[in-house]
């Protein structure tokens, strides 16, 4: 009995995956706006989601908002949007 629940910890411990936190996720951002030259931006919104494990952020650059879709299990940037502001 003992060995059967052992065994299905290692097995929900396999199933279980990396999630991005937010710290990893503002780096991801981060990295992203800098490689698009936006040396500067504010932090506007960061809200998580479970279904599907996402994370989506809005950035303002002063003249432009730009909103990012990060996978939280692989850390990829799933989309980016320019909203331009009035």
């Amino acid at each position: 009995m003992i060995l059967i629940l052992i065994e299905l910890g290692i097995m929900a411990l396999k199933d279980k995956k990396k999630s991005v936190n937010d710290g990893k996720v503002i780096k991801i951002v981060k990295d992203e706006l800098d490689k698009d030259g936006f040396n500067y931006f504010e932090l506007q919104s960061i809200v998580s989601m479970i279904n599907p494990d996402m994370t989506s952020v809005i950035v303002n650059t002063g003249y432009l908002e730009i909103a990012i879709e990060v996978d939280n299990d692989s850390g990829k940037i799933i989309s980016k949007e320019r909203i331009a502001r009035q």
